[in-house]
């Protein structure tokens, strides 16, 4: 045999793993190709995360802080609702105050309506009686007067009886306004 003739199966074998490795080479060369590629959309995708992960943090931020507000706020409205419940009990005790407060002032309205028809009656009878007292009064001058007149003519009268019955007595030192003081006759002071 020959010598080429031996090695023609070993040069097919050959031919068949050259074109196996050119095969294995070009699917090596698209696969670097497709994994340069991919690299590249990893790279483009991860440039483009990079500010999605930034944002995301942010936004968890954000929600941790509108977590805490909302907290805040629950809080709040709930301390709000249980002072709402405290002004509606004051609101509703204040309200039966009220209405207590107006039966007992239309009482006193109504018993002061009495006292001032009762004050009317006795202001008309004051008056009246002012009126009848004034008359009195009048009455007590005219009397005084009166008596006053009737004391001094009755004691002019006095005097002339003493004059007609003892002629030669002095009686000028007699007089209804003297008075008599350590037994002696003073006029009036």
């Amino acid at each position: 045999m020959r010598h080429d003739d031996a090695r023609a199966p070993f040069l097919a074998v050959e031919k068949a793993l050259n074109e196996e490795l050119r095969s294995l080479r070009k699917n090596k060369t698209k696969l670097r190709r497709k994994l340069h590629d991919k690299l590249q959309d990893a790279v483009e995708l991860e440039s483009k995360l990079v500010p999605m992960r930034e944002k995301i943090t942010e936004l968890e931020e954000a929600r941790k802080t509108d977590a805490e507000k909302m907290a805040k706020f629950e809080k709040r409205s709930t301390e709000r609702e249980t002072l709402l419940g405290k002004v509606e009990q004051d609101r509703d005790k204040a309200s039966k105050e009220l209405r207590e407060t107006a039966a007992q002032l239309a009482q006193v309205r109504e018993e002061n309506s009495g006292f001032k028809k009762k004050v009317d009656e006795l202001e008309l009878e004051i008056a009246q009686v002012c009126e009848e007292n004034s008359g009195f009064k009048t009455k007590i001058d005219e009397l005084q007067l009166e008596a006053a007149r009737i004391l001094t003519s009755g004691f002019g009268a006095t005097l002339e009886q003493f004059a007609c019955k003892f002629p030669d007595l002095d009686l000028s030192e007699f007089s209804v306004y003297n008075e008599v003081v350590d037994d002696k006759i003073m006029p009036p002071t």
